[in-house]
């Protein structure tokens, strides 16, 4: 068995709140615009005295000066990441056992376990797994959520009743990163320092949402979450509107009641993203779960902090505050990209639409087709038909006469027995128009003069001069002539 002991040389809780008042002081000494909305005061002097040596928030000489405050933050940031950064490669790469632990087990074993978590376990990088990590590591180990940020805690009153009862707050934590009042910077660090000296508060929580946003810039697709929701989920912390961090620990939380009485946080940070659908601004726009389903292990080269702009910057710089808008421009690609798939889709509905009608008004065209098929051969037969029934009438010495409901009457000529078409000799009447027809008989003399006689005479041997024999003879020539 091998066992290592390692410290990592995180600071403590005094150290920490020292340095984010001076980083605190820094920010606002060095920003476009005081925290209090007015223009930055060492910019003011620096225009005074070094005409041409300031820029946007200070002169050299005093930039210098303030320069170490920041290094002294990012460095506490950059032990904490490289800490958890190692226990997650023992776990991920060497399968050991870690035991974490600091002098009470509830500040920096706390961001060091909840930070290689995150590391560890894709889940814990969700909106859902973000919840059940805090609630397990930061709400029922216990943290003392009210020391350490200077919100209401519940004292004892009376022996069986609790009241809430509020933290000193000069100098906390509360008014750090916030829009707040800020004075000179030696002023402010000398009265802050002071005043703290007695209390014990510090970013605790501050310290492991920056070490996320570290990482989320190092991964930025490993991570359902965007910063704008880290930023908003210390916001919400520090309102004191919600139950979830109130208290120092769950005993307290259950003795005043304050998670009955109070609104949840999850709930109004979900009831947000569903307002805002998926492209609200706490989604991270390049969430990829299929790339980042296993652990992450950032090599010690890689874990150099920067300051979160997001959050420290967001009062004085607003515009550097965006990180250059690279979420925001990824939620509006994302717009554009579903907008132009959801064309896409309507397009392709519409194209399959119009497909079947057309299909349907094909269908409709064969059919009406083979119906005016049907309906023009029918017309063609009944046409032979009909030119047959009056050659028929008019071989036994008849005519054939139509006419209209106006008295037209179209008289056909005299026809052969069956050498003459009728179809010439018939003319078109109006549709519409109903037709009669009237048949009378010719008489003999007539009928002896017509061609077809002529035909019988020269062919038929029972004519005689004195006229035909067939009613007597039966005659079949006649009928095969017709």
């Amino acid at each position: 068995i091998w066992n290592q002991v390692l410290f990592l040389g995180i600071q403590n809780i005094h150290t920490m709140r020292d340095s984010l008042s001076r980083l605190r002081d820094y920010v606002d000494a060095h920003g476009s615009i005081s925290s209090n909305g007015s223009s930055s005061a060492v910019s003011l002097v620096g225009d005074r005295r070094n005409r041409g040596s300031t820029w946007g928030g200070g002169s050299l000489n005093s930039m210098t000066q303030f320069s170490s405050m920041l290094g002294e933050w990012l460095n506490h940031i950059q032990n904490i990441l490289v800490g958890a950064s190692w226990i997650a490669a023992q776990i991920a790469q060497e399968s050991a056992s870690v035991l974490v632990h600091c002098s009470d087990g509830w500040d920096r074993t706390t961001q060091l376990i909840a930070l290689a978590c995150l590391l560890l376990d894709p889940y814990y990088r969700t909106f859902d797994g973000f919840q059940a990590l805090v609630e397990k590591d930061w709400l029922a180990f216990g943290h003392p959520f009210a020391e350490r940020l200077g919100i209401p805690t519940v004292s004892e009153n009376g022996g069986s009743q609790y009241e809430l009862l509020r933290q000193p707050s000069v100098g906390n934590l509360t008014s750090s990163p916030s829009r707040g009042s800020l004075g000179t910077p030696g002023s402010s660090s000398n009265t802050s320092v002071q005043s703290q000296t007695s209390n014990n508060s510090s970013p605790i929580l501050l310290q492991w949402l920056d070490c996320i946003a570290q990482l989320l810039r190092l991964y930025p697709a490993a991570f359902q979450f965007s910063s704008k929701f880290l930023v908003d989920f210390m916001d919400c912390v520090l309102s004191c509107r919600f139950g979830n961090f109130l208290c120092n620990s769950e005993r307290e939380r259950e003795q005043s009641g304050v998670t009955s009485s109070c609104h949840c946080m999850w709930t109004y940070l979900a009831d947000l993203r569903a307002s805002g659908g998926s492209f609200h601004e706490h989604i991270n726009p390049f969430y990829d779960r299929e790339r980042y389903w296993l652990p992450l292990v950032p090599p010690a080269a890689a874990l150099a902090p920067t300051l979160w702009p997001q959050f420290y910057l967001r009062w004085t710089c607003p515009p550097e505050s965006q990180g250059g808008g690279l979420e925001s421009h990824g939620h509006s690609m994302r717009k554009k990209y579903e907008a132009s798939v959801k064309s896409k889709e309507m397009a392709e509905s519409r194209s399959r639409d119009i497909k079947m009608k057309m299909e349907s008004m094909l269908t409709d065209l064969q059919r009406e087709r083979r119906a005016s098929s049907s309906a023009l051969a029918m017309a063609q037969r009944a046409r032979r038909e009909n030119v047959a029934i009056k050659r028929a009438i008019q071989t036994i010495g008849c005519t054939v006469n139509f006419s209209t409901n106006e008295n037209q009457v179209d008289k056909s000529e005299e026809m052969s027995y069956s050498f003459r078409r009728e179809a010439d000799t018939v003319s078109q009447q109006d549709d519409n128009a109903d037709l009669s027809v009237s048949i009378s008989a010719i008489e003999d003399s007539l009928v002896s003069e017509t061609p077809s006689n002529q035909v019988c005479e020269t062919l038929c041997p029972f004519r005689s001069r004195e006229g035909c024999r067939w009613p007597h003879a039966a005659c079949a020539q006649l009928g095969s002539q017709f």
